[in-house]
């Protein structure tokens, strides 16, 4: 019912008390949302057209009592800075950077604004204490009590043992008094001035427009709590003159009850300060148990958002504006609009420009100058260049993107010169443009914004206004920067507090959603909900922690000298955020209440403390629901089956010999091979559908890479030996151009010009360089010790291609095998085939059947692929008792020919090795006929394990 909402007993009260002379009466709020309602209910109660009063917001009341400008907070931090480094150099001391500043910039102008709107004395706050008996001389006026508060603070400072903390306090603190008039002073002289010292100026009828009242008939202040000093004198003081009259938004619940802290403001603004309510509070209208409250344990802050879907279902059928959504932590508004479809929905709060796409890519321009600034002016790194190739927002031409990308991707380009980058367009050009100023850099930053909405057709209505309100908010930070240019004082700011100032500016904006502000579900937060009244309410972060807030603002007034004075603390903050909710109870009939159930670094996981208030205080009933996790259907296993038809039989034939002229366009590797033994469908994925795996990008060394950095080192380091025995006496010879041999394997793997290798390599390049030396040296070792031995051939690509004979569907076919040696030697007279590995490749298996077995737990790729190689090279080379070696780099101890694990000692060689290859013969040539058998379709392993470092996994789902 409308007759119980507060503005609605309010319009009643203005209408009786004003009638047609409303039209003169000015009437403030603390914000503005409340003025709307108000309108509604004063056109509904009046039921004929009127002449609407004068409606404020408290800030906008008093700007009317001065012809000074606000200043902006970012405007405060320049004058703050050149006035606190004109008093360090009077004192001779070492100027402060902007960059240092700006966090103790913020703390002070907070300081010295509460020091305002509480009418304190900067000097005394400032004053420094010799010794405790000074106090009652410095203080006559202090109570017993704030005497304490203030020996507690110096009494830590008495003495000659100060610490260097203690001692850079007191010398700030010193300087804050001289600081706080001359900040005030040069504001003054541009005709500016801070919000808190336009309140101290009216409390002290200083105030360059003192008749600013009498252009009114009556002020009405409504809906107001915690005042500071300077409102409660001036209040008061308008009060006993007639001028004004207050409605003070309460319930006998909290107000009656001396310890309720929810009560605290008004019962001190109406028995402390002598504000008379136009409204008596008599009505305990908070415990009511015939209020519906509903508690809910959510599982996280984005599942808080989720349940509204339900909790709206379960709403009653009333009108969509009376009921409310309230969000104690106002980070959860992402997950109400990605649950409740916008047009239900009436936003209060802004949407914030952090959390956009436009502000992604702000970021990124900011992260690319900052880079560009801290290297050499010339170049970029590639990741950052990636990342803006690849941004929506930003509009190059297809040619350009693929280019960069492939450069990146298959190039391994690392830098990018920035004249290159900035031909690519005018976005591009101010993109990748070198510092040259604060002024210069902030010009390009608003150009660049100006042309993106020019260019982007689809941009959302929102971007386009969140892009507006960011130029208008850099061309505020351009006045700021050149006026500073000029000061000798603050010459030669950095180029990075530049970029932190600029992404501190642009972090805190927002723009307002659009819509009919009186209709539909309203969202807001908890400052917007002053005043207004709604039958149902869901409020969301119901957490403690949030709701009260346990953070204060930092402060370089102690605690102990706050209380002296009556400044703000703790409990003033409590007591704020605890009306703020027993507010919202006043009308309400069904409160849900939701809070993080979950206990992580951003939450308790305990509902707030409010909560367990109301139930000890009232008579309510209260249901507590816990969010069951989400059910999730579960289909069991879904394998994955491709059968050898159409497309895939078409690709898979070519791999087959079918005509004598025709030129082999497939071949069946020893990799290919064992990824079919290991998982048909991963052959199917790489070798038929063509995936490929993904590439590691220029500053990322992985493992395969390492291991193919060895090959290269191994080649090149017995390359002029091919034909040739190798000795002892030349290994020892050849070491020593060991560390230049890996350098250019490392150019090599990472696409530099082998001829002028990387120069300076960063961190993880020398540590590669390092394990890579080392590797090597383990195989330089090993070969030490055998030889002399002869190099027969290294890495040759061509030779090793002989044909296999199969049979599919009931014909001979044949398919081209393919054998990538790393090394053939001679040693002792036998040819070795040699594969180095740098994995986790060992050397025994468990016995024949398992290499090839289904279940895959007894596979050993390693030797499958070395016979693979000794088998190729004996068909091509036609030769026989080849014998294959694995060099396992980690590890020499146990040799370098495969051994049985249940036969110690028994390793494959000669007769053994003979039976071996006949057996892998029939294996090779069984796998290579179910491969091309299109009864049989490609389908996944049951191992596991063979998943855990596949590149197809995501795939699988495994």
């Amino acid at each position: 019912m409308n007759e119980d909402k507060f503005l609605y007993r309010v319009a009643g009260d203005l209408l009786d008390r004003f009638g047609d002379d409303l039209q003169n009466v000015a009437i403030v709020f603390n914000n503005k949302r409340p003025q709307l309602f108000l309108k509604k209910y004063l056109s509904e109660l009046s039921g004929k057209p009127i002449w609407s009063p004068h409606f404020y917001t408290i800030q906008q009341f008093f700007a009317g009592s001065t012809t000074q400008v606000s200043a902006s907070q970012l405007k405060q931090f320049f004058v703050l800075f050149t006035e606190y480094n004109l008093l360090l150099k009077s004192e001779g001391k070492e100027l402060v950077s902007a960059d240092v500043f700006y966090p103790l910039a913020e703390i002070i102008v907070s300081d010295f604004s509460q020091i305002d709107y509480y009418l304190a004395d900067p000097a005394k706050v400032f004053n420094l204490i010799g010794s405790i008996a000074e106090l009652q001389h410095q203080f006559p006026n202090f109570e017993e009590e704030q005497l304490e508060f203030m020996k507690s603070f110096w009494s830590s400072f008495s003495g000659e043992k100060q610490s260097k903390i203690q001692e850079k306090f007191i010398e700030m603190w010193h300087r804050m008094p001289a600081l706080y008039k001359n900040f005030h002073k040069k504001l003054e002289d541009q005709d500016l001035v801070s919000s808190a010292k336009m309140y101290r100026n009216l409390a002290e009828g200083k105030s360059a427009a003192p008749g600013f009242l009498n252009q009114f008939s009556h002020v009405v202040f409504i809906g107001f709590n915690a005042l500071s000093k300077a409102e409660e004198l001036l209040f008061k003081k308008w009060q006993d003159e007639g001028i004004c009259s207050f409605y003070f938004d309460s319930d006998e619940h909290y107000f009656g009850d001396p310890k309720q802290e929810a009560g605290h403001f008004i019962r001190r603004n109406i028995n402390k300060v002598g504000l008379i309510n136009r409204f008596e509070v008599s009505e305990n209208r908070i415990n009511d148990p015939a209020k519906d409250f509903t508690v809910v344990q959510a599982l996280g802050n984005v599942a808080q958002g989720k349940l509204l879907t339900n909790l709206l279902s379960s709403a009653s059928s009333t009108s969509a504006d009376t009921k409310a959504i309230i969000l104690a932590d106002e980070a959860l508004l992402l997950p109400v609009l990605q649950t409740v479809s916008d047009d239900t929905l009436n936003i209060t709060m802004g949407y914030p420009f952090e959390q956009s796409a436009v502000f992604g890519l702000c970021d990124l321009w900011l992260d690319i100058q900052e880079e560009i600034a801290a290297g050499d002016q010339n170049s970029i790194v590639y990741n950052k260049v990636l990342t803006y190739i690849l941004n929506p927002l930003i509009n190059i031409e297809a040619n350009h993107r693929n280019r960069i990308h492939e450069e990146i991707i298959e190039g391994k380009k690392s830098r990018f010169d920035l004249t290159e980058l900035r031909a690519i367009g005018k976005i591009s050009d101010l993109s990748f443009s070198p510092y040259k100023s604060a002024a210069d850099t902030i010009r390009n930053f608003g150009s660049l914004l100006l042309i993106l909405s020019e260019q982007l057709e689809n941009l959302r209505k929102l971007d386009s206004l969140l892009i507006a309100e960011a130029v208008k908010t850099l061309n505020v930070l351009l006045d700021s920067f050149e006026e500073l240019e000029q000061n000798e004082v603050v010459s030669g700011m950095g180029a990075k507090f530049v970029f932190r100032t600029i992404r501190r500016a642009l972090t805190g904006l927002s723009v307002p959603f659009d819509g009919e502000p009186l209709s539909g579900l309203q969202v807001m937060g908890l400052l917007e909900s002053r005043c207004l009244d709604f039958d149902e309410l869901m409020v969301l972060g119901m957490n403690e922690g949030v709701l009260p807030k346990v953070s204060i603002t930092p402060s370089f007034i102690p605690d102990n000298v706050r209380r002296a004075f009556g400044l703000p603390v703790l409990e003033n903050q409590n007591s704020i955020f605890s009306y703020f909710f027993y507010r919202l109870l006043h009308c309400a009939k069904k409160i849900t209440l939701v809070y993080n159930g979950i206990t992580d670094e951003k939450s308790t996981g305990e509902e707030s403390r409010f909560i367990k208030q109301l139930q000890f205080e009232t008579n309510c009933q209260f249901k507590h629901v816990v969010q069951q996790n989400q059910s999730v259907e579960n289909y069991g296993e879904q394998k994955i089956i491709v059968e050898k038809t159409g497309l895939v039989r078409e690709r898979l034939e070519k791999y087959l010999k079918r005509k004598p002229e025709t030129k082999y366009e497939k071949k069946i590797s020893a990799t290919a091979f064992t990824d079919y033994v290991s998982c048909p469908l991963k052959f199917f994925y790489s070798r038929i559908a063509g995936l490929k795996e993904p590439k590691d990008l220029p500053d990322q060394i992985g493992s395969s890479l390492v291991g193919t950095m060895l090959h290269t080192v191994m080649e090149s380091f017995y390359k002029s030996s091919v034909g040739s025995e190798v000795t002892a006496e030349f290994i020892k010879l050849q070491e020593k151009n060991l560390p230049a041999i890996c350098v250019d394997a490392l150019a090599v793997a990472l696409n530099t010009d082998p001829k002028n290798p990387l120069r300076k390599q960063d961190a993880l390049q020398q540590i590669v360089l390092k394990v890579l030396e080392q590797y090597a040296l383990r195989v330089i070792r090993h070969d030490e010790s055998l030889a002399p031995f002869t190099i027969v051939e290294l890495e040759n690509r061509e030779s090793y291609t002989p044909l296999l004979k199969l049979q599919v569907s009931g014909r001979e076919e044949q398919v081209r095998l393919l054998g990538i040696i790393d090394r053939v030697d001679s040693h002792q007279g036998k040819i070795r085939i040699v594969d180095y590995k740098t994995g986790k490749d060992h050397l025994k298996y468990k016995d024949f059947e398992g290499l090839f077995s289904e279940e895959g737990k007894d596979q050993n790729k390693a030797l499958i692929q070395t016979l693979f190689y000794t088998y190729v090279y004996e068909k091509a080379k036609v030769v026989q008792n080849v014998e294959p070696h694995l060099y396992t780099v980690k590890d020499f101890k146990s040799g370098t020919l495969f051994s049985e694990k249940r036969k110690e000692g028994l390793q494959l060689s000669d007769q053994n090795l003979g039976y071996f290859k006949e057996q892998f013969e029939l294996k090779l040539t069984e796998k290579l006929n179910e491969i091309f058998d299109v009864s049989i379709p490609f389908v996944q392993t049951t191992n596991l394990d063979t998943c855990k470092y596949c590149p197809f996994k995501k795939i699988c789902q495994r």
